[in-house]
């Protein structure tokens, strides 16, 4: 069959070529190769965010896996909170690509990339789930449980400790979020560290997500730098995993 899976994971179309049946198939694959009692999932604010979330899930719980829901995050945070915790993780996005895209990316234990031979078991699992030659999973007590838990503050606590108890006070820094997993936690971290932040394109509603703004467009942010006088701007894309 073709390959599917790469870089990581599968990107496409939402609802054409990433479908909820490829992605619980991805799901139940991960699970089973990947290997642990429980599985963090994060995503961006694109609208098939919600959709791919429950088709994940889906798949994982149904190997007797649980999944701990990290809502809105980057995918800096998801693999933070992977290595934390010591657990695989997903990141549902599509990082720069506008917002009918989405894609799936995993991190082993750890928040590791993962080898060459988890992604050749990844891509032979899913296949076999996908033609219906594997093994079923488990039924009645040892299905997976969903719980939803909130690690944006932890994220921004580790993030600050890194500076190693310095500070960034006087400092104006003007942010643009593109209207992805940015707004959920940059402003509050660089607040955290003294620096006066302004915020723009952080308000998501689903499309809007990279449009006009953030890694791919800085112009706007260029011209609030100027306008403002501030000491530095960043852009960051959808995922807040690259930054201008």
């Amino acid at each position: 069959m073709a390959r599917r899976f790469g870089t990581d994971g599968v990107r496409g179309v939402a609802n054409v070529d990433l479908t909820p049946e490829l992605v619980l198939a991805l799901g139940r694959a991960a699970a089973r190769v990947l290997g642990a009692d429980r599985f963090l999932v994060g995503r961006d604010t694109r609208i098939s965010g919600s959709m791919l979330l429950a088709a994940l899930s889906a798949g994982i719980t149904a190997e007797g896996v649980d999944v701990v829901d990290l809502g809105i995050m980057p995918t800096p945070g998801v693999a933070w909170a992977s290595g934390d915790r010591g657990l695989p993780a997903a990141m549902i996005s599509a990082s720069h690509n506008p917002f009918p895209d989405n894609g799936i990316k995993l991190f082993a234990p750890g928040g590791r990339k993962l080898s060459d031979r988890v992604e050749d078991g990844l891509e032979a699992e899913l296949d076999r789930l996908l033609v219906g030659t594997a093994r079923p999973g488990p039924a009645g007590a040892a299905l997976g449980t969903v719980e939803r838990h909130d690690d944006r503050q932890g994220y921004v606590a580790a993030l600050t400790a890194s500076l190693e108890g310095r500070r960034l006070d006087g400092l104006s820094v003007v942010i643009d979020c593109a209207n992805g997993a940015a707004a959920a936690v940059a402003p509050d971290a660089l607040a955290a560290t003294g620096v006066d932040v302004t915020v723009i394109n952080d308000r998501p509603d689903g499309s809007n997500i990279n449009a006009g703004s953030g890694s791919n467009h800085p112009e706007a942010l260029a011209a609030e730098v100027v306008a403002r006088g501030a000491d530095a701007g960043l852009a960051f894309d959808g995922a807040a995993d690259r930054v201008v």
